[in-house]
């Protein structure tokens, strides 16, 4: 009884083998055991149709497929994980994915995927994360994502998106994170991102945008997290940012001139601001954002006289981490911010401010004024430069 038990099992496990042999492509190398199904590089034009239905692992990078057909997975319907990565793919037709209810991390990136069409993603009911990085995406058609309930995070960085409509993410009910960096983004429809009550984090860096989109972020009732670096603004005005729960916010490498002191006030839980490598040489106070720990303003050309003097003594009372150097005056170049002291941050005459600020020579001497005076002098100045 005992040999045939172990004989039953060697006859099970040589069918097994015949079974996997006959099943898998030839182009391909198979896992009966871990379900895996890899067919890398082999040129392929098609989705083989020889695959075991119960592979959950298929890796298809580095084929030639152009298009998704209807239907393409549907010998496949147990797949979890999915890779089309650089397979020159121009188009996803209508249920080439309706099959794959078990699908929870699909591949698109590198791609040539132009639009995003409502049909595109039919069937994946149970996708938790999608990459359509470095494609061609320029247009994003409604009702492109209404069948990802379960999405939780969304890659669309390198691609061609100038705009985002309203609406355009309609669907994503546990979307996490959603990844636009990288396009050509001028403008952002004011219901762009509603209905992302769940999205707790936004990268919009190396973008076009001009100006804060303040209705349009306000719609995000969950983002802790905004990264907006890399984008052509020059002012941020008062309440631009109104956030309720933003805790980090990324502005950096910009071209930010002047910053209200109440651009941030309904921001009230931000801990993290990086307005780094701008073109700032003064900053006022902020007020609103009572959590804030850390502000980096490395890189700005900051001239450390006396109108420096109460955003450094809004920080040591606040306990605020001041990251960033000065430029000027001579004394001070290169002096962290955060070791000058508050009484070193000083105006002297109206001649010596204007020869070291803007490289201009004073046409005549000053008399002797004392620093208020000298305060108010510089102050209108500057508002007539401005």
């Amino acid at each position: 009884m005992v040999l045939f038990s172990a004989a039953s099992i060697l006859l099970v496990l040589a069918m097994s083998s015949i079974v996997e042999a006959n099943t898998c492509p030839k182009e391909c190398s198979c896992d009966g055991r871990k379900l895996t199904v890899t067919c890398v590089g082999k040129n392929l034009t098609e989705v083989p149709q020889t695959i075991d239905e119960i592979t959950l692992k298929l890796d298809l990078r580095n084929n030639n497929l152009q298009e998704l057909p209807k239907g393409a997975f549907s010998l496949t319907p147990y797949l979890t994980h999915l890779t089309l990565q650089r397979c020159n793919i121009l188009r996803v037709k209508e249920g080439a994915f309706r099959s794959l209810g078990r699908l929870v991390s699909l591949n698109l990136a590198y791609n040539k995927i132009d639009v995003l069409y409502q049909e595109s993603f039919d069937g994946l009911s149970a996708l938790k994360e999608l990459q359509l990085d470095h494609n061609r995406v320029e247009e994003i058609r409604p009702g492109a994502f209404t069948q990802l309930g379960f999405l939780n995070m969304l890659a669309l960085t390198h691609n061609q998106l100038v705009y985002i409509p309203n609406m355009a993410f309609q669907g994503l009910q546990n979307i996490k994170w959603l990844r636009l960096s990288r396009n050509s983004l001028n403008n952002l429809a004011p219901e762009a991102f509603t209905g992302l009550f769940t999205l707790s984090r936004l990268s919009l860096d190396h973008n076009e945008l001009q100006f804060f989109h303040t209705q349009t972020m306000s719609r995000l009732p969950e983002v802790t997290r905004l990264d907006m670096s890399h984008n052509p603004m020059t002012y941020l005005g008062e309440e631009s940012v109104s956030m309720v729960k933003l805790t980090h916010l990324y502005l950096d490498h910009m071209s930010l001139q002047d910053l209200s002191d109440q651009a941030l006030s309904r921001a009230p839980l931000l801990s993290h601001l990086d307005l780094s490598h701008n073109q700032l040489r003064y900053l006022e106070p902020l007020k609103g954002p009572y959590e804030l720990k850390s502000l980096n303003l490395t890189g700005n050309p900051l001239y450390c006289n006396c109108f420096m003097r109460p955003l450094r003594e809004w920080a040591r009372v606040r306990n605020v981490k001041l990251l960033g150097a000065c430029v000027g005056p001579p004394h001070l170049s290169q002096e962290p911010l955060q070791s000058v002291a508050p009484l070193d941050l000083r105006c002297r005459s109206r001649g010596e401010v204007l020869k070291e600020e803007f490289e201009l020579e004073p046409t005549e001497s000053a008399p002797p004024h004392s620093e208020a005076q000298t305060e108010r002098e510089v102050s209108g100045e500057l508002r007539l430069r401005c």
